[in-house]
């Protein structure tokens, strides 16, 4: 046995010179930083730093008699804090071989190290056979890179990099880049993602990312992430943020890109200037005014003559006042005012943006009352002192929205701040809680709530029947959440037509959240309110199990149309964690009318290594 400092090695046989620190060891076994073992039918320690190890063994896992995973080597020169130059390498699991190299170049450090990773291998029925490089390459202390390089034998080539950074404690960032040339049309197909958080710039909170490509095709042609497959749109934005007392301003930059049928639409905003003031009391009145005012320059494109640039400042000031009274009722009015102009408006076709100035100005009032309420305590269990409080509370919310004028259809359409909607309607609704709370934990929990629900509008009818039938009222509605223990919850609503009083839709979602395991399900029902008919049902199901101590995990999320009999998608994920080393394997067929897909993939991960490419394919559509 030889110890020296962290590192410990032992043989068999040792000839050792003790004045240049050099010797031979037979049947050998040794360590190396971080966290490497190795073993040698010869080793040979060339110098202070240098290793040479003949018909040996080199893993991160425990030194055992099969190792998870580990490379059989024919020989290895081995540097402290340098690299492991290995010759004649076999890849095996459980020592059975599954890679050959003829040589190998492994970084030995406890700081990062440039070198190639883990080849990556894939099949796609359009692509064929994947072959991926993937090189690291650090760039100091703070920043790092990683260049792809992949092959596929249906003629397709692609190159990508990955740009990572975080200069100081704060602010950190990553960009990938990768493009694909398509042998079809000789057209590079290409993406841009990246993001960027730092701290304190001049006083602001600084948020960007950038997510562009060449065309939406991209998604579903090169894409293997279900999410990405049927993205509709990209989004790109620069937010600046900074708060002070009760005042938030926000100065923004953004791009969105919406891929239609027809024309793509692009908006972007030059910038955005915004200040939020949340509710805050006047002097030492009763009173409470917020605020929300902006300053905006806009330009769009939404196909066709529908394209320009255009200004927008907004004025939207509220102030409210909660009327002194009994603790079982609280009314609380509000009022306030909007004040919006354009720098242009549309054309009265709408198809194109004339250059003249437009204002719409609008009065908007709100009446809160909650109340009469009425509780009653119930006591369960004496021993516990376990009580449950049953509260009825009626509540009635109304709102309106002042008629702004007749050109409202010639504003610009850009968000929610342009959508004017005149309001005078009021809402009525009848919520049940109860409430539990025992010497355990004296804190009260809503345990279950059952609201019914119905708005009636005093000017435009909120229900259309057949035959030009009309009702002022809404449709009416029930909504039971039942929570029995915490992490666990039921939801059931249904709606009924005002016109008809049969069901319009029914829903029903369960969900259970565990430290080791998750389960939820969902399940909606939509009726012709003519005849009574179901129209749709659609369910889904989805599992999660992964415990921190147990090396298996698993989830599934499986979507059905119970009317069509579709089974819309179905995913499985399967992993297992070992001492050194994980494996999780994905499965995904998805039944879009568009863009179907059925593929699955492999993820390997080894202790020392990290995430290996992963394996994927197609499995056709």
């Amino acid at each position: 046995i030889l110890d020296r400092g962290p590192q410990r090695f032992t043989a068999d046989r040792l000839l050792y010179n003790l004045k240049t620190k050099s010797g031979t060891f037979t049947n050998a076994t040794g360590t190396a930083p971080p966290s490497y073992s190795f073993t040698g039918a010869v080793l040979e320690r060339v110098d202070e730093t240098h290793y040479r190890i003949i018909d040996g063994t080199f893993t991160a896992c425990e030194q055992e008699d099969r190792p998870s995973w580990d490379l059989h080597l024919r020989e290895a020169l081995i540097e402290d804090e340098g690299y492991g130059r290995f010759k004649g390498v076999a890849f095996r699991i459980k020592r059975l071989p599954v890679l050959y190299f003829p040589y190998l170049l492994w970084p030995v450090k406890t700081e990062r190290a440039a070198g190639f990773m883990m080849p990556g291998f894939g099949y796609s029925e359009r692509r064929g056979f994947h072959l991926g490089a993937r090189l690291f390459v650090p760039l100091g202390r703070s920043y790092d890179t990683t260049i792809y390089i992949d092959w596929f034998s249906e003629k397709y080539y692609g190159l990508g990099s990955e740009f990572r950074w975080a200069p100081t404690q704060g602010a950190y960032g990553e960009l990938f880049a990768y493009t694909v040339r398509d042998p079809n049309d000789g057209v590079w197909q290409w993406k841009i993602d990246g993001k960027h958080r730092q701290d304190d710039v001049l006083g602001f909170n600084l948020m960007a990312e950038i997510h562009e490509l060449s065309d939406n095709d991209f998604f579903q042609e090169f894409e293997n992430d279900v999410h990405q497959n049927t993205r509709r749109y990209l989004y790109s934005q620069i937010l600046a943020t900074r708060s002070r007392g009760p005042a938030t301003l926000n100065l923004r930059l953004d791009r969105r890109v919406t891929f239609l049928t027809g024309e793509d639409v692009t908006q972007h905003q030059l910038p955005e200037a915004e200040i939020r003031i949340r509710s805050n009391r006047i002097g030492r009145t009763a009173l409470y005014w917020n605020l929300i005012s902006s300053v905006n320059v806009f330009n769009v494109d939404r196909g066709g003559d529908l394209k320009g640039t255009y200004a927008r400042a907004d004025l939207f000031p509220e102030i409210s006042y909660t009327l002194p009274g009994p603790t079982w009722l609280t009314v609380t009015p509000s009022v306030g005012g909007r004040v919006t102009w354009y720098s242009s408006r549309y054309t009265d076709d709408r198809k194109s943006f004339d250059e003249t100035p437009i204002s719409r100005v609008y009065a908007l009032g709100r009446l809160d009352l909650v109340g009469p309420s009425f509780s009653r305590i119930f006591d369960l269990d004496n021993d516990k002192g376990t009580k449950v409080k049953h509260l009825v509370e009626p509540r009635l919310t109304y709102q309106y929205l002042s008629d702004p004028g007749d050109d409202m259809d010639l504003i610009p359409l850009f968000d929610e701040v342009d959508s004017t909607l005149i309001t005078n309607r009021a809402t009525l609704t009848l919520a049940n809680r109860l409430y539990v709370k025992s010497r355990k934990n004296p804190s009260a929990r809503e345990i279950a709530s059952l609201d019914f629900f119905q708005t009636y509008s005093f000017s435009d009818p909120l229900s259309y029947g057949a035959d030009g039938v009309t009702s002022q009222k809404s449709p009416y509605g029930v909504a039971l959440r039942v929570v029995p223990v915490t992490g666990t919850a039921v939801d059931a609503r249904a709606s009924f037509d005002a016109l008809t009083n049969k069901l319009r839709s029914t829903s029903l979602s369960a969900s259970m959240f565990m430290p080791s395991y998750n389960v939820g399900m969902t399940w909606y029902d939509g009726y012709s309110v003519t005849t009574g008919e179901k129209t749709s049902s659609q369910a889904q199901v989805r599992f999660g199990l992964k415990k921190v101590d147990f090396p298996l995990s698993f989830d599934v999320h499986i979507a059905y149309d119970v009317e069509k009999s579709l089974l819309q998608q179905q995913r499985y994920g399967l992993g297992w964690k070992g001492s050194c080393w994980g494996v999780r394997a994905e499965y995904r067929d998805l039944k879009s009318a568009t863009y179907p897909a059925k593929d699955y993939r492999l993820i390997i991960s080894l202790k020392g290594i990290g995430e290996l490419p992963a394996i994927k394919g197609s499995l056709g559509p």
